[in-house]
């Protein structure tokens, strides 16, 4: 087991990287309601430090949540490049129902965060209209029914980020049933 740096001795940068990447894996273990006091123990620093780095634990939901929007963002608009427009939308699902399924941040943080904050909306917003433009495309292409949406697929998406405890398995097979649905 590697020992991390002590906190002093790391940059801003560093400070924050860590932050970030042990908050997240301390939500995961102990959910979203954990004291600050706890993250800052497991990251090795004091909360006045934490909080120096990063503002409030809102803020700190708030900028996990933005990345992962960002995430989305740029897979959703990969796939609009790819040359097949449907198996471009499948992949593009079936990677997101990974992300969700792995995801300690349940809906509910996702829906404090966007409640709280606007760049948490603004950064959402992109990766749903990259997620509609995706959809649209296969609709287009006469890969998708006319009444299909982007809001079909973010319901599934939003569904395993509470149903996470029923596997890969399982959560890909309701994925590949809502994409059979939505097929032309």
């Amino acid at each position: 087991m590697t020992v991390p740096a002590p906190w002093g001795s790391l940059t801003a940068d560093e400070k924050r990287r860590r932050t970030y990447a042990v908050a997240d894996a301390v939500f995961a273990r102990e959910g979203i309601d954990v004291p600050m006091p706890v993250i800052a123990e497991a990251i090795g620093a004091g909360v006045a430090s934490v909080y120096r780095q990063v503002g409030s634990k809102d803020d700190l939901l708030a900028a996990l949540v933005i990345g992962r929007s960002r995430v989305l963002r740029g897979r959703f608009l990969a796939a609009l490049e790819e040359p097949d427009p449907w198996e471009a939308l499948s992949r593009a699902t079936h990677a997101t129902v990974d992300d969700c399924v792995g995801d300690a941040l349940s809906q509910s943080a996702w829906d404090e965060a966007a409640f709280g904050s606007a760049e948490v909306r603004a950064a959402r917003r992109e990766a749903t209209d990259a997620l509609a433009a995706l959809v649209d495309r296969a609709r287009a292409a006469g890969a998708l029914r006319d009444d299909a949406g982007h809001e079909d697929l973010r319901l599934v998406f939003c569904a395993l980020r509470e149903l996470a405890g029923i596997g890969p398995r399982a959560a890909h097979r309701l994925a590949e049933l809502v994409l059979r649905g939505m097929r032309a």
